[in-house]
């Protein structure tokens, strides 16, 4: 919800970036304010939907409510294998990601077949792959390591969708294949050798493309209990409502549609599912959150929780992870917890080294894509890299190294054997700009450039042979032109207007917190005020600033994250002075008291907004 660290970086772009009005939809505001909405609330609300109606959906979106899965296209056929694998006590083999949708979307499936269905939980196996060694999707070591299992049954999920020839050695070795998945389906069909795929973006599915992996794989699972119910195989199963935490989690963070007018589901999953997670039933929720020292909202989410996961995945094994949510005690989450902390505080280095040697190389470049080839890069952060340099060049971004590059802990002559000529890339898109159609562009025009590529419109991730990563650079050139045309690109930076003062408070805050989740589609508002800067002071690593503000006889106090490039920095303005912010509503907390403070994003310019 808050991104805290784009102005800085935007300030060491060679584009300055440009702060737009989001477009009120006056008809929705009209509507709204004759519903009792209060203006400048219904105001906010107009500036992110098209549909009034879809009210319901911000304030009291209801599980009861979601769409029946019974659409999504072979829902019946992997619910009934599923249910015929419990019934006759087969192995079972769960293939997850390792971000924390595929994590959560394993503690989907294990708690369920295990805690709900009965499953003796050593008939089951979750099986991932090394982010850095092995890459995405059900790879080649992936099928080595389910091929020499007794098990009989694979159920995927956040993945396969992409896996055809994987999935074919698979179901080679006499085990069926069901993929739950919610990315892109390949242009030439779903993998042809699976015995089902359940994925909502399939072609002729009546579903909410818009669901996260997690989402898919709780809704087969929910499905396969009503199979069970019927069959009398157990006289009574509970609702899997209380999954619904993982659900929420993975939906936040994995950055899928929370608009209320295009997935009512979402919005119901997280409301219902945050409302789960800070009952604390489980160890984990109990351990986080008496790290954030208040109840957990989709910001902590996004922030304090994913990160910490998804960096286990991206400098190692992504085990830590899954143990976390699974957690069956209170010191074995603490343990899980900081691990996951330690492994964060790595990744954090090794991005912030990454992103610097990332931006020296993009400025500059007078093309509309940024497409960035490092010998000694690490796979594991180029997403998180890729997503910076999108935000501050405004231009669409793929960050590549030689596959398995800042993997630890792993043969080296065999890793530079199979790997060293290959080099893999995370893609980040812009508004407007779809990254997976670009990579079919290439994948059409030049059929044997990419080793292999999958994911969906805002991001995804390829293999390339490190000899052709020029060409490749200049066919993603010409795939974004298509998309893009060839005017100039510029990062930019979205307002809701000017607040009135009045409203600068902690109930406006409040009310804003009603309607959550943000997100998304649904992004938290940002807003345009000029106060008399009273003071500055540079505190925690001398990067972030702290200010007095004052408007019309009244004091804010305002942070502004990452001001600064370094501690060395010049502050950007003095005291006693009137300045021009984009900042949002935020609140700090501190010994259990709550006090307003407004979060800078950005110091203004007349030539740079359209205020």
């Amino acid at each position: 919800m808050f991104n805290t660290g784009v102005t800085r970086m935007l300030r060491q772009s060679a584009t300055t970036p440009r702060v737009k009005n989001r477009k009120e939809n006056i008809p929705v505001c009209d509507a709204l304010i004759k519903n009792g909405v209060e203006k400048w609330l219904a105001n906010v609300i107009a500036r992110r939907i098209q549909d009034a109606s879809a009210i319901d959906a911000i304030y009291s979106p209801l599980l009861s409510r979601v769409s029946d899965p019974s659409t999504i296209p072979d829902m019946g056929k992997a619910v009934e294998r599923i249910a015929t694998a419990i019934k006759s006590r087969e192995g079972l083999i769960l293939a997850v990601d390792h971000d924390l949708d595929g994590v959560a979307s394993a503690a989907v499936l294990w708690s369920a077949l295990v805690k709900y269905f009965g499953v003796d939980e050593q008939r089951i196996e979750i099986v991932t792959s090394h982010r850095l060694t092995e890459g995405y999707g059900i790879t080649l070591p992936v099928v080595q390591r389910i091929i020499v299992s007794s098990a009989t049954l694979v159920i995927s999920a956040d993945k396969g969708s992409s896996d055809e020839p994987r999935i074919a050695m698979i179901a080679s070795a006499g085990k069926d294949v069901i993929v739950t998945d919610h990315h892109r389906v390949p242009d030439d069909g779903p993998p042809r050798s699976a015995y089902a795929v359940v994925n909502p973006t399939r072609d002729g599915s009546e579903y909410d493309p818009h669901i996260c992996g997690a989402a898919v794989a709780f809704l087969v699972m929910a499905k396969v209990r009503t199979s069970l119910l019927k069959s009398n195989y157990k006289r009574d199963i509970p609702s899997l409502v209380d999954l619904m935490d993982y659900v929420a989690v993975a939906t936040v963070a994995d950055c899928v549609s929370l608009r209320p007018d295009k997935s009512y589901a979402n919005r119901a999953f997280i409301k219902r599912g945050l409302e789960i997670l800070n009952e604390s039933r489980r160890p984990c929720w109990e351990v986080f959150k008496a790290t954030i020292e208040s109840d957990v909202r989709t910001e902590h989410v996004g922030f304090q929780l994913a990160p910490p996961i998804a960096a286990a995945g991206r400098l190692d094994w992504a085990d830590a992870g899954i143990r976390f949510l699974l957690a069956r005690d209170i010191e074995d989450a603490r343990v899980q917890w900081r691990v996951l902390q330690d492994e964060n505080i790595k990744r954090k280095e090794i991005e912030k080294n990454l992103r610097k040697k990332a931006i020296d190389s993009a400025i500059g470049l007078q093309t509309q894509s940024i497409v960035l080839y490092f010998e000694d890069g690490h796979s594991g952060v180029h997403g998180i890299t890729a997503s910076r340099l999108a935000e501050m060049f405004g231009k669409p971004v793929g960050i590549f190294a030689p596959r398995g590059a800042g993997a630890r802990n792993v043969n080296a002559e065999s890793s530079n054997q199979n790997a060293r000529s290959l080099a893999s890339g995370s893609f980040r898109g812009i508004p407007g700009f779809n990254v997976h159609d670009a990579l079919q562009h290439i994948h059409e025009m030049h059929p044997k450039l990419m080793i292999a590529f999958g994911g969906h419109e805002g991001a995804a991730g390829a293999t390339v042979a490190i000899e052709e990563m020029k060409t490749f650079a200049s066919a993603f050139e010409i795939a974004t032109q298509a998309q893009l045309g060839t005017s100039p690109l510029y990062p930019v930076l979205w307002s809701d207007g000017t607040l009135d003062n009045g409203l600068i408070s902690l109930d406006a805050y409040d009310k804003l917190m009603q309607l959550e989740p943000w997100g998304k589609d649904f992004p938290f508002p940002s807003f345009v005020g000029v106060f008399d800067l009273q003071s500055v002071t540079t505190i925690g690593d001398g990067t972030h600033l702290r200010l007095g503000l004052r408007a019309s006889g009244r004091n804010f106090s305002g942070i502004w994250f990452n001001a600064l490039v370094d501690r060395n920095s010049k502050l950007p303005f003095s005291p006693n002075t009137q300045v021009k912010l984009l900042f949002k509503l935020s609140v700090n907390r501190y010994h259990g008291d709550r006090n307003l403070q407004l979060q800078v994003i950005a110091l203004l310019e007349d030539e740079n907004s359209d205020e």
